[in-house]
């Protein structure tokens, strides 16, 4: 039983590591949602946004309540964590928060 539910974390650590690359290398995403670097790899996941690792500081001093911050390389993933950054992009929160921020 134990090795069954290894196997079955194991595959969705390989879907949420493609999952998270995808998002990570669309065009809206390739950029910190923040401050513009390049290449950012880690996510505010309530947001949907990707963010550097400066940035993810700022986030995660701001408490789970407000940005729960994950590691898009380290972290594990849940199936939910994963359709809540497909939901988003850091151009449509930009976008979102120029609106109505």
């Amino acid at each position: 039983r134990a090795r069954a539910r290894g196997k079955r974390a194991e595959k969705m650590n390989a879907e949420a590591r493609q999952t998270l690359h995808a998002l990570m290398s669309a065009a809206e995403n390739r950029t910190c949602a923040d401050c513009a670097t390049h290449n950012p790899d880690w996510a505010s996941v309530n947001h949907g946004i990707f963010l550097c690792l400066n940035c993810s500081g700022v986030h995660r001093s701001l408490g789970v309540h407000v940005s729960f911050v994950r590691s898009a390389t380290m972290d594990s993933w849940s199936a939910e964590q994963l359709a809540s950054m497909r939901c988003s992009s850091n151009e449509k929160m930009n976008a979102f928060l120029e609106k109505y921020g």
